[in-house]
């Protein structure tokens, strides 16, 4: 099964890059300002984190950090 979305907010890594994408953002703080996410369990941040390194939207591998 992919890892492909922020559960707690319900926004896909998609919906995250494609707000980066198209306003610019570098980081994680600047995405959240637009749309928030990973505020609750925070187990997103590190997929976000590494969509910001290679662009990759979808995870078939554990991400902790």
């Amino acid at each position: 099964m992919a890892i492909n979305r922020c559960v707690c907010s319900n926004v896909s890594f998609a919906e995250l890059k494609a707000i980066a994408d198209q306003k610019k953002l570098k980081s994680i703080y600047e995405i959240q300002q637009d749309r928030p996410f990973g505020r609750s369990c925070k187990l997103c941040i590190p997929y976000v984190r590494q969509m910001l390194k290679d662009g990759r939207t979808s995870f078939n591998e554990v991400i902790t950090e």
